[in-house]
């Protein structure tokens, strides 16, 4: 006989679920989130799990390898898949979600999602966090300029490195302005040193790492479009083709045939949205400004 394990992960607990080969539900319970928690829980069954499923979430990826790492046959399964699957039931709670996924483990019914390495997974929080901060910036930048629009002082162009002085040549006469600006400013420079840090630390790594440099050697890739490509595709055995890459990224076009209606549509932009800006902006260097042959 064999056995099916769902689990259905929050912040705090994990409704768990366990079915055999035949849909009949073995037991059910609920434990913290913690793998030792969970582990405990199914070593008091005693049974040789097939398949261990949970939804990709927040906390799944530590989940993921903590289970594999106790020997556990776990399985990141796709959102929406489980989210189509889980559609039918009327009623929604996390008991009802955990007896889902089990069935989704005995049907086979799921597409797998890969769990990046550790290594990948803080390469993409040094790319994420630099991302956040490089967006704060601009977003006090912005509302800098709305404010001193409606006294009708303009900015007009100016670079990143001179903003600041043009920011404080136009509140120079007026002081109260400048205890509402200055704050800002202030916090304006720490993010750029912070997110310089994070540069350093990202261009240290990539100028290390040979496939970075690699892709580099295309027209349009830099650092961060060559790190961010590597760090989502972690494992290349893990695509049996290299054309299939485009559509774990997103860039494939929707297909819709049925009866007599058969077309394409945009692309899916499925996957990972960071990737795919960057790619974007790669192509778009190439195309308009790279006029060099490269091989």
């Amino acid at each position: 006989m064999k056995y099916f394990c769902g689990l259905d992960v929050s912040l705090n607990s994990t409704a768990i679920c366990v079915v055999n080969q035949d849909g009949d539900i073995v037991r059910e319970g609920e434990v913290p989130t913690e793998p030792a928690a969970i582990h405990e829980w199914l070593g008091k069954l005693g049974l040789a799990m097939e398949r261990v499923g949970l939804e990709a979430g927040g906390r799944t990826p530590w989940l993921c390898h903590e289970l594999l790492s106790l020997k556990y046959p776990a399985i990141c399964i796709e959102t929406r898949h489980a989210k189509a699957a889980l559609k039918a039931q009327q009623v929604k709670t996390d008991r009802n979600d955990a007896r889902g996924i089990a069935h989704i483990m005995r049907t086979g019914w799921f597409r797998e999602v890969r769990v990046k390495s550790h290594q990948s997974q803080k390469l993409r929080v040094a790319l994420g966090n630099r991302r956040c901060l490089l967006d704060k910036r601009l977003d006090i930048d912005s509302q800098i300029r709305g404010t001193l629009k409606v006294f009708g002082l303009k900015t007009g162009k100016v670079t990143p490195a001179s903003y600041e002085k043009r920011i404080r040549e136009l509140v120079a006469d007026d002081a109260e302005l400048q205890v509402y600006i200055f704050p800002m400013l202030a916090v304006r420079r720490e993010l750029i040193l912070q997110t310089m840090k994070l540069e350093k630390l990202i261009l240290d790594h990539v100028r290390d790492d040979e496939v970075c440099r690699r892709f580099m050697t295309a027209p349009g890739i830099g650092p961060l479009t060559a790190l961010a490509y590597k760090t989502f595709i972690d494992r290349p055995q893990r695509f049996a083709h290299s054309k299939t890459v485009g559509a774990a990224v997103g860039l494939t076009p929707k297909k819709y045939a049925s009866g007599e209606v058969d077309y394409d549509g945009h692309i899916t932009k499925c996957g990972d949205a960071f990737l795919r800006s960057h790619l974007f902006e790669a192509a778009k260097v190439l195309l308009t400004r790279s006029g060099k042959p490269s091989t």
